[in-house]
C-alpha cells in the first residue's frame, strides 16, 4: 500500500469515495463536506476492494465504472477540479493520464508510465502470488485515447473503466501468472500505444491479451457480447464463463482495435465489445453525442464481471 493510499484511508472513513491528486480531510462533524467527496469520486476504497471474493460479490465495480466514464467524458470533475472535455490532443491526453494514475495509485497500484516518444501507456503490474515473477505476463488493456470531435464515452471511457476496476480487483485476487493492467495511448490513429507495448516486448512471449473497446449499448437486449478474433482458448474461456451469466458470446473477425497489435505477433489475444461487427452498437461511435447519458451501466457492469471472472481463471 503506497503512502496515497495510506492517506485516504486516514482521512476518509467512508464506504466509497476519496480523492487522488488533491489532500483532503475530512470533518465527521460536517456532513456537507462529505458529500461534497462523494460527488468528486464515488469511487471504492481499498477495504471494500480486498473483500471481494468474485466478481458478482462486488459492488464497488458499479460505482467505479460510473465515475471513471463520467469523469473521462467530463461528465464529472476529476479530484483535483478539472473537465476532461477530449482526449485526443498531446495535452489533452496528459491530462486524462494525470487523472487514470491518480485513481489508480488511490487504488493502493504503482503505475508505471511508458513513454514511446509520440504517447505514454500507463502500465499496473502485479506480480504473481505464488511462484516468481518470471513468466510471461497475461495483458489487460483499454485505450483511453479518443477521436478530436467526441467526448467518447463508449469510446472508449467504457473499455479503460473496465481496466481500471480490472487493476483494483486482480490486484486482491490469487494468481499464479503476472498481470500487467496497460492503459494505451493513440490506439485512434493506429493502435500506436499497444504497437509500442508489443514492440518492447523484443519477442518475448505473453501468456494472453484480453482488449475491452467500446461496452455501452444492447439495443435489442440480447445480452451479446463481441468477441473480436479470439484466440481460440480464450474464446472458449468466455464461452464457460458466459453460461449461467445470461452473456450470448458472438466471435467475429475484427482488427481495428489493440488486440490486433497482439494477434500480428502471433500472441494470444481477444478484443471483448457489444455487437460493433453485428451492428447492434451505440449510434454516437466518434460523434460528439457520445456522451454519459447514452451509457446502458447495466450492460457494462456484466460484462465487466464476465471479464473479471475469465482473467482470473486464465490467471490461474
Amino acid at each position: 500500500m503506497n503512502h496515497r493510499a495510506l492517506a485516504f484511508l486516514a482521512t476518509i472513513a467512508l464506504g466509497c469515495g476519496g480523492s487522488d491528486d488533491v489532500s483532503v480531510t475530512v470533518d465527521a462533524a460536517d456532513p456537507d463536506a462529505v458529500l461534497i467527496d462523494a460527488a468528486i469520486d464515488a469511487g471504492p476504497d481499498l477495504d471494500s476492494t480486498a473483500a471481494c471474493t468474485s466478481p458478482d460479490s462486488c459492488a464497488w465495480i458499479d460505482d467505479e465504472l460510473r465515475t471513471v466514464v463520467a469523469v473521462l467524458a467530463g461528465a464529472q470533475p476529476t479530484p483535483a477540479g478539472n473537465t476532461l472535455v477530449r482526449r485526443a490532443s498531446s495535452v489533452e491526453r496528459a491530462a486524462v493520464r494525470t487523472y487514470l494514475r491518480g485513481e489508480l495509485e488511490r487504488l493502493g497500484l504503482t503505475v508505471i508510465e511508458r513513454n514511446y516518444g509520440s504517447g505514454t501507456n500507463l502500465v499496473v503490474h502485479l506480480a504473481p502470488t505464488t511462484g516468481p515473477d518470471t513468466g510471461p505476463p497475461l495483458v489487460v488493456g483499454g485505450h483511453f485515447d479518443s477521436v478530436p470531435q467526441s467526448p467518447a464515452a463508449a469510446d472508449n471511457a467504457t473499455g479503460t473503466a473496465v481496466a481500471v476496476v480490472a487493476a483494483g480487483y486482480l490486484a486482491s485476487r490469487p494468481r499464479t501468472v503476472p498481470i500487467e493492467i496497460v492503459l494505451f495511448d493513440q490506439e485512434e490513429v493506429g493502435l500506436i500505444g499497444s504497437g509500442a507495448y508489443v514492440a518492447a516486448l523484443q519477442g518475448a512471449p505473453i501468456h494472453s491479451m484480453h482488449n475491452f473497446d467500446m461496452i455501452s449499448f444492447d439495443g435489442d437486449g440480447d445480452r451479446a457480447v463481441e468477441l473480436w478474433s479470439p484466440t481460440p482458448a480464450l474464446e472458449a474461456l468466455y464461452r464457460t464463463h458466459a453460461t449461467g451469466r445470461g452473456l450470448v458470446i458472438q466471435p467475429v473477425t475484427f482488427t481495428r482495435s489493440d488486440h490486433q497489435s497482439f494477434l500480428e505477433r502471433s500472441l494470444p489475444a481477444v478484443g471483448v465489445s457489444e455487437e460493433f461487427v453485428g451492428n447492434d452498437h451505440t449510434a454516437h461511435y466518434h460523434q460528439p453525442t457520445d456522451t454519459l447519458d447514452k451509457i446502458d451501466f447495466a450492460y457494462l457492469g456484466a460484462v465487466t464481471r464476465l471479464g473479471l471472472a475469465v482473467i482470473e481463471d486464465d490467471a490461474n
